[in-house]
């Protein structure tokens, strides 16, 4: 029972990442000569952060700016092959039966407020994620967990209720970063954020900018890098363009359709490789806005409807498909899940949609708005016009406004959603977004049967017994068709030639204190 960080690093299956690169020459834009480890590392987000605490957040630029502040007692492998020791100073050490875990913490760190963190900082940062009241994003990281009791400074007792074997890959995702608890009672960390990472909050634009300084007082490795600033630029255009002319240095989101631009610029390096990360389509059997959703005929022609084959073909390949929505570089897929569920077969949906009546049923398709969403949105309106559902009406909302209406009864019919899955384990896909007590409550799925099964997958340390649970869920979510898969995310990111080891892990997450100057 002592080896659960090596277990769950075995729990994990990583494929191997087929990805590729292209770097320009040295006579372009940019003059090698200004860059140097003070002057501003330059990010540019499409997308503006939600807000800066990492317990209240779950979307990805929140997460870009947090991971810099904040640090959790786990860390995911790059490679996400394995979980490593970060606030934590080793792995677990549990019991017998697997219930009490003590977990021993590094020494002598401290937040960017000056107050310790300690064992009592754990406590308060878990506790605070159990707390119904105090609106975690994703509580269920915590929902194992009975009791934390400190034992000393360094110490922390764990008590749960079953063997969670999830609960590295938990204590290890973004959402479970330890906040000061001096600092959280006495501000909004939404705005004032205050982590242990290598990089301080220094000031924010809303919607605009943020700014980080290098950490003095850090306790691990000095970032090389001293000040980052990131800039929101909504015009994937233009933030490209801030490339081309040297004014950003690291672009962690590229639109896999503007790979072939990217690849050209000179003194810029690009990636594009596979990752965890799966966008997929949500439809509603029930609290949707047309009652005929909770048709499973319906549903299934939505679903044959679509062809992943043209999308992919449409961002010039940078991209995969598994009808999996456990997807095959996560724990607990198997083989057999493609065949779960329903591919494209357009005759088929087409027969479903004439003998149901559907034709004329309004259907609500809501998105963000970011421009691949939308261009993603009208190529799938095109196909269920292609069956025969000429009633598909496309609504875009900035991703603020998304992320909260989609959480709202009687909103949408369908929607495209994704996950970054940065744990790289089956059930931390299935609990979050589909479990009906656990999850965000976007897809509204109420299957008892269905939630039993996720419940087993976490609620014990044998292997063999998880995937088969993890595997029945996925069938039956699949089955039912309240998701499918549109295609797994190849990861796209590109940066300023001058630097190296500029890398974003598995789950899609990077850390500027890794960058260096060459």
């Amino acid at each position: 029972m002592k080896n659960l960080l090596k277990r769950a690093a075995v729990f994990t299956t990583v494929l191997a990442l087929a990805g590729c690169s292209s770097s320009g020459s040295n006579d372009g834009n940019t003059d090698p000569n200004t860059t140097t480890a003070d002057k501003p590392f330059n990010v540019v987000l499409t997308t503006a952060p939600v807000g800066f605490s990492p317990l209240t957040t779950n979307d990805a630029p929140s997460t870009y700016v947090n991971a810099q502040i904040y640090e959790t007692l786990y860390r995911r492998s790059m490679d996400g092959s394995s979980y490593e020791p970060l606030l934590a100073k080793s792995e677990p050490d549990c019991d017998e039966a697997g219930t009490t875990c003590t977990i021993e913490l590094q020494s002598g760190v401290t937040f960017h407020d000056g107050t310790p963190f300690n064992a009592e900082a754990v406590k308060y940062t878990i506790e605070r994620i159990k707390d119904p009241n105090y609106g975690a994003a994703r509580a269920s990281i915590a929902s194992s967990i009975e009791e934390v009791n400190v034992l000393d400074d360094t110490h922390v007792e764990l008590k749960t209720s079953y063997p969670d074997g999830v609960l590295i890959a938990k204590l290890a995702h973004a959402n479970s970063a330890i906040i000061s608890p001096t600092a959280d009672q006495a501000q909004d960390l939404m705005t004032q954020p205050v982590g242990t990472g290598p990089y301080q909050f220094v000031s924010a634009i809303s919607g605009s900018e943020v700014k980080l300084t290098r950490y003095d007082g850090y306790w691990g490795e000095k970032p090389e890098i001293k000040d980052v600033t990131m800039t929101v630029i909504a015009e994937t255009s233009t933030a490209i363009s801030r490339l081309e002319t040297g004014e950003a240095d690291f672009l962690p989101r590229v639109p896999v359709n503007q790979m072939n631009r990217v690849k050209n610029i000179a003194n810029v390096e690009s990636v594009a490789e596979s990752s965890s990360a799966i966008t997929y389509l949500a439809l509603r059997n029930n609290s949707s806005v047309n009652p005929k959703m909770a048709d499973l005929n319906l549903r299934k022609a939505i679903v044959m409807a679509y062809d992943p084959d043209g999308y992919i073909a449409s961002v010039d390949g940078y991209a995969s498909y598994s009808r999996s929505i456990v997807g095959p570089t996560l724990f607990g897929y198997t083989s057999d899940a493609e065949t779960y569920g329903y591919g494209y077969d357009l005759e088929a949906a087409k027969k479903l949609v004439e003998e149901g009546g559907y034709a004329d049923e309004p259907i609500v398709f809501l998105i963000n708005n970011r421009p691949e969403t939308i261009a993603l949105a009208e190529y799938i309106q095109s196909n269920l016009k292609a069956a025969g559902l000429n009633n598909v009406t496309i609504e875009s909302l900035e991703w603020a406004a998304y992320l909260s209406e989609t959480q709202q009864d009687n909103r949408y019919d369908i929607t495209v959603l994704t996950w970054s899955n940065v744990t790289g384990d089956g059930t931390e896909m299935l609990d979050p977004n589909f479990h009906s007590v656990n999850s965000s409550k976007r897809v509204r799925y109420d299957n008892a049967e269905f939630d039993a099964l996720v419940d087993a997958s976490k609620q014990t340390l044998d292997s063999a017994e998880r995937t088969a649970a993890i595997s029945a869920a996925n069938k039956m979510i699949l089955d039912d068709a309240v998701a499918a898969t549109l295609y797994n995310q190849y990861q796209a990111y590109a940066f300023n030639a001058a630097y190296t080891n500029v890398e974003m892990d598995a789950g899609g997450v990077f850390y500027v204190q890794n960058f260096k100057l060459k």
